[in-house]
């Protein structure tokens, strides 16, 4: 059995709200800017206005530098310590620790995560993710994989925009000169 998130299961049906109810995202473009711990990675944090809860409420993008490797999260502090919704585009397969039977414990990447009932986090694929071809493209295309997240989730942009656009915001990675 997995870690419980207590606040998860104590306010399942508030997390379910949170997930799938209509939302709105006001900042379009996106614009990643290098983390900073992390120079091999970009980031961003928006404000996400949520049509039922007045809460804090935060859409976390990042992307790794070199690779296709990217996630999106939403993140509620005042209702949980973690991100309560997030997709992963790559990584190792892992196991999901709940009382599924074993063959359908083990969840490869791309996928969701979330939380049962049971305040147990899980991780799971979308039909579109269950497919080879569309999950390939998702994977490879983070304009691709915020447009899923959206549908997912329940995002809207203002505009006509279904999903915002993602620029990377030109830099120029510190270089240290020594002189002797």
């Amino acid at each position: 059995m997995s870690k419980i998130n207590f606040d998860v299961r104590d306010n399942y049906e508030y997390l379910q709200e949170l997930s799938y109810e209509k939302k709105n995202l006001n900042t379009n473009p996106i614009v990643l800017q290098p983390k900073r711990n992390n120079g091999d990675w970009l980031k961003q944090s928006t404000k996400i206005d949520h049509s039922t809860i007045n809460e804090n409420i935060t859409l976390i993008v990042e992307k790794k530098i070199s690779l296709y490797k990217y996630g999106i999260k939403l993140h509620c502090p005042d209702f949980t310590e973690k991100p309560y919704f997030r997709f992963d585009s790559d990584g190792p397969a892992h196991r999901n620790k709940t009382e599924l039977p074993l063959s359908e414990q083990k969840i490869t990447t791309p996928h969701f995560n979330t939380y049962d009932e049971k305040g147990q986090e899980f991780a799971y694929k979308s039909d579109a993710l269950k497919n080879e071809k569309d999950a390939k493209a998702i994977v490879e295309n983070l304009d691709f994989g915020i447009s899923h997240f959206f549908q997912e989730t329940n995002i809207k942009t203002k505009g006509k925009q279904e999903f915002p656009e993602i620029k990377v915001l030109s830099y120029t990675p510190s270089v240290c000169f020594m002189f002797f």
